[in-house]
This record gives structure tokens, sequence and C-alpha cells, in this order.
């Protein structure tokens, strides 16, 4: 893999564990200079660590103007904060909507947007925003989940074509299902959790996804696949949205026969 990385500083928000962490092993082993954001109070990595929530705007605003005025500048930001829920939309309560767009939306989206003001003063930079597959394509039993990385997506996408000419690229990575401890945290609701999380083994490694997102920020793709076969289901739904569904409604049903707990 190409390394241009070395030297450069750059944020990952959320790169205290999952597809974050095996984002700053690597960036670290290409010689970067690393700083990582995360919520919780203790980190064991090799990285320069700031704690903050990123969800909330003025902890996110202290700790970027704390870290711009250490670095004077930002190459990368990566933007990995976030967590899963699962479970059909009917059953979910309210509280939880806010909470998954809380964290998925907001803390993404400023850490973007922070990342983009100082991008544009220094005139060069590089946003990575980490959605998901389930951001592309309408997942049966993700659909809040899926709303908020359908925003990230959308956001990414606009302001890549904005940023354009201001000198700043923008991408949006879209893993596939990736066997991290966001699954360990999640929300889920009416599910069996268990069942659901037996073959995990068989995902795929954070490693892996980090390979797959940096090559694609190398390559400044607008929009990041982890899995051919995910990238491909996403096709199918762009060439045929009807064919898309009818096989989602059948993994509908067979989620409600062997998953949904009433």
């Amino acid at each position: 893999m190409k390394n241009i990385f070395l030297d450069k500083n750059i944020i990952v928000t959320g790169g205290a564990s999952g597809i974050g962490e095996a984002l700053v092993t690597k960036l670290l082993a290409f010689g970067a200079n690393v700083v990582v954001v995360g919520r919780s109070a203790q980190y064991d990595g090799s990285a320069t660590y700031f704690q903050a929530d990123m969800s909330v705007q003025d902890e996110a605003t202290e700790v970027f103007d704390t870290i711009i005025a250490e670095l004077s500048t930002i190459d990368y930001v990566i933007n990995s904060a976030g967590i899963f829920m699962g479970g059909e939309i009917r059953d979910t309560p309210l509280e939880k909507w806010h909470s998954v767009m809380d964290n998925n939306i907001y803390a993404i989206s400023h850490g973007a947007q922070l990342a983009y003001l100082q991008m544009i003063t220094q005139g060069h930079g590089h946003i990575v925003n980490i959605a998901s597959t389930a951001g592309l394509i309408p997942v049966p039993a993700m659909g809040i989940y899926g709303a908020t990385k359908y925003a990230l997506v959308g956001l990414s996408h606009a302001m890549r074509n904005e940023a354009s000419d201001l000198g700043v690229k923008v991408s949006v990575a879209c893993p596939t299902i990736v066997n991290t401890p966001l699954y360990d945290t999640a929300l889920y609701n009416h599910l069996d959790k268990q069942r659901l999380l037996k073959p995990r083994k068989n995902l795929q490694t954070p490693d892996v996804a980090a390979d797959k997102i940096l090559k694609g920020i190398i390559k400044n793709k607008a929009t990041i696949h982890t899995a051919f076969a995910t990238k491909s289901i996403w096709g199918l739904y762009r060439l045929s949205p009807g064919l898309y569904d009818i096989a989602a409604r059948r993994i509908m049903r067979k989620y409600r026969s062997d998953y949904r707990v009433v």
C-alpha cells in the first residue's frame, strides 16, 4: 500500500476501538502523527488521546480547538464514532431513536464540520466519515440505524462537491458488517442478541476493513467499500430496487421467525 500518511497530522474520532482502533494502529505504523478522540476516560493505545463526547457540540468544539492549537494543521480527519442499533422500527422506543441519532449523526457531523472549517482555512485536507452499507441500501431490521447512515452518506457526498474547489477532499466509507465491540454495546429491540451474534466470528475483521478504507482514502474515492459482496448488493439495489425489495422482504420474514423476541 502506498504511504501518503508519513508525518501527517491525523485525527481519528472513535479511534479507541473497532475499525477506528485498527485505522489508528495502521496509521501509526505508516509514521503518521495520530490523535484519537474518544468518550472513555481511559485509553491504552499509543496515539495521543483526548477525551470528549463528539455528539455534544461544546465538547467537540473544545477538543478540536485544543488539537488545532497544538498541531496548527490537520491533514486528515477520520470520523469513526457511533453506535449500532438493531430491531424493527415498531419495536424501538423514541428515546432510543434519539440516542442512535445523536451518536451516529451528530458525533460524525460535528467532527466533519469542525475539520472542514479548519481545512478551508489552511487550503488542504481530507475528511473521511465512516458510515455503513446500511447507509446505501435499506437493510431489514436496521431501519433507524440505517437512517443515520444514509444521513452521513448524503452529508459526505454533498460536502465533497462543495469542498472540491476549496482544496478539501471528502470520502465516506461504507463497511460491510465487521466483527467489532460495537455489537457488544449495541441497542437491541425485541431481538435475540445471542442468536444473532452467534456467527460473528465469520464476519470481516477490523484489520481487513481498515486496509480497504485506507486504500480508498489513498485513491480519494467518494464512496469506499470494504467488501465486494456488499458493493455488489448496492449495485443490484441501484439497478433494480424492486428485485432487491423482494429479497429484503424474504429476509424480514426470516428475521421475524428466527430472531424477533416478543
